[in-house]
């Protein structure tokens, strides 16, 4: 335990080393109890003894002896100091003696590598000069701080005309380049660059535009059109092909000189394109010319970054191409005997879509780009308004209205689909923000498709209900099977089913479809009970049979499409039709007494709108006279509640005013009951979340 690297996990191991000898635990802790406590009263005893002891004399005594050291030890340095006082004299002394020699050794040899580099001048070994100018430049700095002596700045002024002699000599050699030693124009270069790096670029700035001179002659009429861009780059590889061959500069220089080019031919180019009227055909063979030029050269739209504002041309002429096509497909007839799945014309509109970016994306990555999304938003709603939308104004309800309704219903979910992944592809090949396609057209589309698929449906019930009506519901004595009106409405929903849900691409919109149907026909329901006359416990409970019946209907709509029925879509028809039973079954409640008849509406309906009571009132034939009576025990009855208003949806459909000659059902009506605006209103936003689905909506 007295050991500073004690491990007590290693001490419990050999003590406990194994089950039997927990029994000793207690022991074990008494023990080390009692060692603590010895360990604590020796700690307190040997602390004890330093409590007492005074220690401030101590303290002043050593304080002194440190004083003392102090002032001895300064007498010490001054003593050395006045013994080494020569000898650090005679030190500076011969500091200064080896300066004074090693300064003038230094002049020695910048006269004598000047008088040297001067003598040598006129044999233009540029090799050896290299050398000697590379000493004289090292030489001339370590002379920097004593310019200000005559001598000194004569010697410099000596070094300065060497080096311009030098200059000239170099230039004039590097005009008869092609006559030189390549070697010594290559140390000639190095010479340039060592005296001042505006004189390496004074001579590549004059080898480049030598180089390109007859370029420009040659390019500069006629012959620089853009019919003989090609020529140009042709012939500008042939100079950077001789231009690698020269080895005459220690830098690569081949960049350079295609940068001079780019910057010459950006700016020829650019006159060409402001000063005429070109086509977009050549616009685009030029531009591809170009990039296949930089590709070859490994640049990056050096050059063709000149053609993107003139491709407004070419997005300009693809405008009127989609507009000649609008009018193809507008000459064809839009009802075809064989009605399609899908509009094909959409698929042809996506595929030229598709045709047109793939071409423009191998050319440019800019502006063009969203100029092109531009357009093609445009047609998508040129194409939707001259297309689509007449095809939902037409009177032709026939049979085969069901396949053009459901046709156009595949087209906008397919629209909608390729729209987004077509945005996806446009914003890969660009940088730019590309502005949001408008899908809001084709989700109407599909919403009032779905309306006029209801509409076709109501109007074929129209005998149904025409039967309904003519019925002498006073003379019902018994219920009896379900009515031959159901029957014909039922068989008639089942004949349409079939021919409407197997065409529904998207599984979510047979739900939707569905989902509207269910509404529409226990809306109607409840809107022709105003018809039943006299309204008999027999003909509601006659009612009530046939309604069931349609319900258990309704609960297999989805098998015309799909092998299984949802969860939700099962609670949703039991939810519809269940607000109906029970207001048939209300509707059987002797309307006497007033109490009863309340308590029955509170516990079959539940809801607490006084409007809606009243039309319930109605619908019983209870005398207007009578009404007040009703409503004001019903008011009570609300005191009494806690307060709170709800509403019974199927009640507040319940139309207000009173047709008793009527002799047809309520026509289902694009811009009112099943619109967008009162039965689907976020019917857009189901559609966004559906649209990717493949399988049933699950439970």
């Amino acid at each position: 335990m007295d050991s500073p690297t004690y491990d007590p996990t290693t001490h419990l191991n050999k003590i406990f080393s194994s089950p039997d000898t927990l029994n000793e635990l207690p022991q074990l802790l008494n023990h080390v109890s009692q060692y603590k406590r010895q360990l604590t009263e020796e700690i307190n005893i040997s602390t004890a003894k330093y409590e007492r002891v005074d220690l401030s004399e101590d303290i002043s005594h050593l304080a002194t002896s440190i004083g003392e050291i102090k002032r001895d030890s300064s007498m010490t340095k001054q003593s050395i100091s006045q013994m080494t006082g020569s000898i650090q004299r005679l030190d500076c002394t011969k500091k200064n003696l080896v300066a004074s020699m090693t300064l003038l050794k230094r002049l020695q040899m910048l006269v004598n590598v000047n008088n040297t580099l001067s003598s040598i001048l006129p044999s233009h070994d540029y090799k050896e000069i290299y050398q000697l100018l590379g000493v004289l430049k090292e030489l001339l700095q370590f002379f920097q701080p004593y310019k200000s002596i005559d001598e000194i700045n004569q010697i410099n002024l000596m070094v300065v005309h060497t080096q311009n002699k030098l200059i000239d000599d170099i230039f004039m050699d590097f005009e008869e380049y092609k006559n030189k030693d390549e070697e010594q124009l290559l140390f000639g270069a190095r010479i340039l660059e060592l005296i001042d790096v505006k004189y390496k670029d004074k001579l590549l700035a004059w080898f480049y535009n030598l180089q390109l001179q007859d370029l420009q002659e040659i390019f500069s009429g006629e012959a620089g059109s853009l019919d003989n861009l090609n020529r140009r780059f042709i012939y500008f590889k042939n100079i950077l092909k001789q231009v690698q061959q020269y080895k005459i500069f220690p830098w690569d220089i081949s960049n350079a000189i295609t940068q001079e080019f780019c910057q010459i031919t950006r700016q020829d180019i650019s006159k060409l394109l402001y000063n005429s009227k070109i086509e977009s055909k050549t616009l685009l063979d030029n531009l591809t010319k170009t990039l296949e030029f930089e590709k070859s050269l490994g640049l990056h739209n050096e050059i063709s970054l000149v053609f993107e504002p003139y491709l407004s041309i070419w997005v300009h002429e693809q405008d009127k191409y989609l507009n000649s096509k609008m009018l193809e497909f507008s000459a064809v007839p839009q009802l075809p005997p064989d009605v399609p799945n899908i509009a094909v014309s959409s698929t042809e509109l996506f595929k030229i879509f598709n045709r047109l970016l793939s071409h423009i994306t191998k050319l440019t990555n800019g502006d063009t780009i969203v100029d092109l999304a531009r357009v093609f938003n445009k047609y998508l709603l040129e194409y939707n308004r001259r297309i689509l939308a007449p095809i939902l104004s037409t009177d032709d309800f026939g049979a085969e209205s069901l396949k053009y309704f459901t046709m156009l219903l595949n087209t906008g979910d397919y629209i909608i689909n390729n729209i987004e992944e077509l945005a996806d592809k446009i914003q890969k090949t660009t940088t730019h923000t590309i502005a949001p396609f408008n899908t809001d057209a084709f989700y109407q589309l599909i919403n009032k498709s779905i309306s006029s698929l209801l509409l076709k449906m109501s109007i074929d019930y129209k005998p149904c209900w025409r039967e309904f009506f003519n019925l002498d519901w006073g003379q019902l004595d018994s219920v009896n099977d379900i009515s031959s009106y159901m029957n014909d409405l039922k068989s008639k929903t089942a004949e349409n089913l079939r021919v409407i849900l197997p065409l529904i691409i998207r599984d979510s919109y047979v739900r939707n479809f569905n989902d509207k149907l269910v509404e529409m026909l226990v809306t109607t329901i409840a809107n022709n009970l105003k018809f039943v006359k006299p309204m008999t416990a027999t003909s509601v409970e006659q009612i009530l049979m046939d309604v069931s019946s349609l319900k258990e209907d309704a609960l297999r709509f989805p098998l015309f499409s799909v092998k299984d029925v949802s969860k939700s879509y099962q609670n949703f028809v039991n939810h519809q039709f269940g607000d109906l039973q029970s207001l048939l079954k209300l509707l059987m409640v002797p309307s006497i007494p007033v109490e009863n008849l309340i308590e029955s509406y509170f516990a079959l309906i539940g809801d607490k709108s006084v409007s809606n009571f009243v039309k319930v009132l109605k619908l019983k034939g209870v005398d207007k006279a009578q009404h007040h009576k009703y409503v004001d025990n019903f008011k009570l009855q609300l005191s009494v509640d806690d307060g709170s208003v709800t509403s019974c949806l199927l009640l507040q459909n319940l139309e207000e005013e009173e047709e008793a000659s009527r002799a047809a059902t309520p026509d289902v009506k694009l811009n009112e009951k099943f619109d967008v605006s009162k039965i689907n209103e976020n019917f857009k936003n189901f559609g966004k979340f559906f649209r990717k689905d493949i399988g049933n909506e699950s439970s």
